[in-house]
C-alpha cells in the first residue's frame, strides 16, 4: 500500500487483521503479527489518530472504521481521502 507519509505497511498489516476479526486486544494482534506489543501500540495510536480504527471498550480493543475499510478497499486513493490530502 502506498499512501501519506505516516501509513507504514504494518499499519496496512493490523487493519487487516483487524478487519479480519471481531475487535480485538492488542496483545492478540501483536502476537498474531509478529510485531512486539509496543510497537502494535504505537501504530494503532496513529490510526486512531487518523480515524482508521478506534477502541469499542474501556479494556481497548480496536476494530476497523468505515473509513480504515474505505482505505483497505481503495489503496492509495483512499488513503489520502483519510488524510484530506
Amino acid at each position: 500500500m502506498s499512501g501519506p507519509d505516516w501509513l507504514r505497511s504494518a499499519d496496512e498489516r493490523i487493519l487487516h487483521q483487524l478487519s479480519d476479526r471481531r475487535p480485538d486486544y492488542l496483545a492478540l494482534v501483536a502476537n498474531r503479527l509478529g510485531m512486539h506489543l509496543g510497537y502494535v501500540e504505537r501504530r494503532c495510536a496513529v490510526l486512531v489518530e487518523h480515524g482508521l480504527i478506534e477502541p469499542v471498550s474501556g479494556e481497548v480493543v480496536y476494530r476497523t472504521t468505515e473509513r480504515g475499510e474505505r482505505v483497505l478497499a481503495e489503496g492509495t486513493e483512499g488513503a489520502d481521502a483519510a488524510t484530506g490530502d
